[in-house]
């Protein structure tokens, strides 16, 4: 703007600051819900755009607070009407008074807009000078926020959104209004009483509700039309939105700010707040827009894309530049994604993670196969979640359990061995730590009798805790980010959720594959049935070395990778993204299932006598064999001090050194390398064989240490199939998967009881549960 005005490269400084502070009083829009936010950003717009003997700028216009998502965003909003949702039940609310509120122009409101804009553009007129003009348009902008125009458009726009924060009680029943009263308002032929403009104008002020249209009427300005055309909007959209997952927003906000959330942006779940950000900034932009935004790598995972990114891309957004892991640039230990999305039809370069790509898809990488995965019938009811116990008293030591047992051997009915996560991925052995009472889903009066000692100790341990619980909207209990079927106060000596079908399914199999929900590697290791299975670990029903071949393979590491979403930098290995979904190579000939048994037999027993003989658990096993420097000691190499040490071979070899040096027992270094290096040949050979069960034999996978870019920056080098075979065998994964569900939809698969099934299990994710 500068050089536009002095006509030159160079400006000089005060009209490059005489620009600055019109730049800043004309172009630049804030909202924050915390109002002191909103103070700091003006106190630092008013540094950046101050000149030496002028007032600061008026910004109250432009720098605002409210809840940027909890609101209507364009003009047409106001004729959607009062939203059915508005009057679900909610914990408190008394259902007949909510069932019976459920009984449900134009050119009005565009005159009032038309008489806003107007005053608006009036006041954008008046200068700011002196400290007298400043004063006056602080005294107009008053005057136009109190303007009957705005004042009957935001009752309007409060009135629709308050809907769901009333609780919906006998008393408060003067504060619902149905559709039909809505619209007589909105038609001007009705006037809201003052009763309930007292209601609407403190449930506003109190949630903080903001309507962009009539925050920022000149922005909007412009014909009204759908939410996907149109020039009114914003140019450009910089953030870095709120994140808190979704099972966390009920117990942040309350079940009223989710389920108004659900209506404003459906069809949406209960998503990453982000998720929610994006949807809302993306139909803020005009038809040329952009929005450029940092956030949480969540935003490209799981649900959260599945209600962000993908909506916006098929509502005719492009994204043009990705970044899709990198170091949070202040303190905080996170990795983080930027994603710039724009409406324009884009025929520019498109950037991904500095890189030059034809496309970005709304995983943020650069596949040339669209669309998402579907379950698949041939996978379905073989994949389970582990028991939520909930309830300290249930644990046991093995001493504890021990006693138990010496005093009265009828308690080994009801005594299990426990495994969970941490000793899958920690222990040599992978043998659980930890013992369990487990009284099934027997009654009460039956475990008092019959196992007394164990039945007091929940009695004293877990009923006092079980009384404390909360039901949520759903009719469940909510404890801590679990969403859990009744009776569990009641029936507090039974687990929270106990998975029989789980149990049922595999009491007649000798040995289940099993791996850790949230881990830094995907693994699966064979166990023996009889063992309570913890939450934190998947469960598969599958008993031979043919599936543990594919499950261990690079090829579902990376699909789970792809479709998983991850905790921090872990991935959180879920069965309906990763397991449920995967195409198992099929019509496999006797000769490929003889190879894959014995590749997979091969391998699953060299690494466990490996972490045996090292005495390491699974996670650090692969921490050695993703290192790239590990290799044998070479003679002298073995007198080098600890830093000397780290230095030539690495950390994981340095701390490799100092445990087999501490642990009786242990083979050698060399052996240990040894072992590592034969274990990573075996990776290759299974590979191959997986490689050649899909009959993709075209390929050269080309294992070697690559940098893995949806891993930390400072943790990305893995020991892995090429990059280039890497997306051919995603893009051919997900063709088959495709394919599959194609042929199973054409056999009748998904009809009547499939299609319930699906839906189940997707309202079932919406509330964190686990089918």
């Amino acid at each position: 703007l500068a050089n536009v005005r002095t006509g030159g490269d160079q400006p000089s400084p005060t009209a490059l600051r005489h620009a600055l502070r019109d730049v800043i009083r004309t172009c630049i829009y804030g909202v924050d819900k915390n109002p002191l936010a909103v103070s700091l950003c003006k106190v630092a717009l008013w540094l950046e755009a101050h000149n030496p003997g002028e007032p600061l700028n008026f910004l109250d216009h432009h720098i605002k607070c409210g809840d940027a998502i909890v609101g209507l965003a364009r003009q047409e909003e106001l004729f959607k009407g009062i939203a059915d949702e508005a009057f679900k039940a909610q914990p408190g609310d008394d259902k007949p008074v909510a069932s019976q509120l459920m009984l449900g122009a134009n050119e009005e409101v565009m005159l009032k807009m038309d008489n806003l804009i107007a005053r608006l553009a009036e006041f954008d007129r008046l200068p700011e000078h002196t400290p007298e003009e400043i004063v006056a348009k602080a005294a107009a902008y008053r005057e136009l926020q109190q303007c009957q125009a705005l004042h009957d458009l935001k009752l309007l726009a409060d009135l629709q959104v308050m809907q769901f924060f009333v609780p919906k009680t006998a008393q408060n029943k003067g504060a619902y209004v149905t559709d039909k009263e809505y619209f007589g308002y909105l038609q001007g032929g009705q006037k809201i009483s003052f009763d309930q403009e007292v209601a609407i104008v403190d449930q506003a002020a109190k949630h903080r509700f903001f309507h962009w249209f009539l925050e920022f009427p000149g922005v909007f300005a412009g014909k009204v039309g759908s939410e996907d055309s149109g020039t009114s909007g914003f140019d450009v959209i910089l953030g870095n939105p709120p994140y808190l997952g979704g099972q966390k927003l009920t117990g942040a906000y309350g079940h009223d700010y989710l389920e108004c959330l659900k209506y404003l942006y459906a069809p949406i779940g209960a998503v990453d707040l982000v998720t929610y950000f994006f949807r809302r900034i993306f139909n803020l932009i005009n038809i040329d827009g952009f929005i450029s935004l940092l956030s949480t790598n969540t935003i490209a995972q799981g649900r959260s894309r599945e209600d962000g990114l993908d909506v916006i891309v098929k509502k005719g957004g492009t994204i043009n530049h990705a970044i899709r892991s990198m170091k949070w640039p202040g303190r905080a230990g996170v990795e983080v994604v930027i994603v710039t999305i724009t409406r324009q039809i884009w025929q520019r370069k498109r950037m991904l993670a500095g890189k030059e790509v034809k496309t970005i898809t709304p995983y943020l990488d650069d596949s040339d196969t669209q669309g998402n995965p579907y379950p698949l019938k041939e996978n379905e009811g073989k994949s389970f979640q582990g028991s939520i116990v909930l309830g300290k008293g249930f644990i046991l030591e093995p001493n504890e359990a021990e006693a138990l047992i010496k005093k009265y051997p009828k308690n080994k009915d009801v005594i299990f061995p426990y495994l969970n996560g941490d000793d899958l991925n920690n222990n040599p052995d992978q043998s659980a730590s930890r013992r369990v009472i487990n009284f099934f889903n027997w009654p009460e009066e039956k475990c008092k009798k019959e196992y007394p000692d164990c039945y007091n100790i929940l009695l004293r341990l877990v009923k006092p805790e079980r009384q404390r619980w909360k039901i949520d909207s759903y009719g469940k209990e909510i404890v801590g980010q679990y969403a859990l079927r009744k009776p569990m106060p009641e029936k507090w000596w039974q687990y929270a959720e106990k998975r029989p079908k789980l149990y049922s399914v595999i009491s007649g199999m000798e040995r289940v594959l099993i791996s850790c929900r949230v881990s830094k590697y995907v693994n699966h290791t064979f166990a023996f049935v009889g063992d309570v299975f913890d939450v934190t670990i998947n469960i598969v029903s599958r008993s031979t070395y043919i599936f543990y071949a594919f499950l261990q393979s690079s090829f579902h590491s990376e699909w789970a990778w792809k479709y998983a979403s991850t905790l921090e930098s872990r991935i959180r290995y879920v069965n309906v993204d990763c397991i449920d979904t995967f195409p198992f190579a099929v019509h496999l000939t006797p000769s490929t299932e003889e190879q894959l048994e014995q590749i997979g037999e091969a391998y699953h027993e060299h690494r466990k006598q490996l972490m045996l003989a090292m005495q390491l658990g699974l996670t650090k096993t692969y921490n050695l064999f993703h290192a790239r420097q590990l290799r044998p000691m070479q003679p002298g190499e073995e007198q080098l001090d600890d830093k000397a040490f780290q230095k030539h071979m690495g950390k994981d070899a340095a701390a490799l050194r100092k445990h087999l040096a501490r642990t009786p027992g242990t083979i050698t270094f060399n052996e240990a390398v040894a072992g590592i290096q034969k274990l990573r040949s075996l990776h290759t050979e299974m590979d191959n064989a997986v490689l050649e069960a899909y009959g993709w034999t075209d390929l050269d996978l080309r294992h070697d240490f690559y940098e893995v870019d949806y891993l930390p920056e400072n943790d990305r080098v893995r020991f892995t199939i090429h990059p280039a075979p890497r997306r051919e065998v995603l893009k051919r994964l997900l063709e088959l998967n495709h394919a599959i569900h194609t042929q199973e939809v054409a056999d009748g698969l998904w009809e009547k009881k499939g299609k319930a099934v699906k839906a189940e299990k997707k309202q079932g994710r919406q509330m964190g549960l686990e089918f």
